[in-house]
């Protein structure tokens, strides 16, 4: 099994935004930093743009998960 390690990169929405070309490495935690008390996280794969990522953490699976 590969051995690595995790690198956290944190920024706003508006910045990630503009990072249009980046792939994230393996294993690279994005943390998008927080809207409204809500954290939104990518974790890149090494071959996806981040865009093309999606949010492991939001607003929407934090909703999801209070409905009984």
């Amino acid at each position: 099994m590969e051995k690595s390690s995790a690198v956290i990169k944190t920024d706003t929405a508006e910045n990630w935004a503009k990072a249009i070309n980046y792939t994230p490495d393996k294993f690279t935690i994005i943390v998008y930093e927080f809207e409204h008390d809500v954290p939104k996280i990518k974790i890149g794969d090494g071959i996806h743009k981040l865009s093309e990522l999606p949010f492991l953490y939001s607003k929407e699976v934090v909703a999801e998960t209070l409905v009984l």
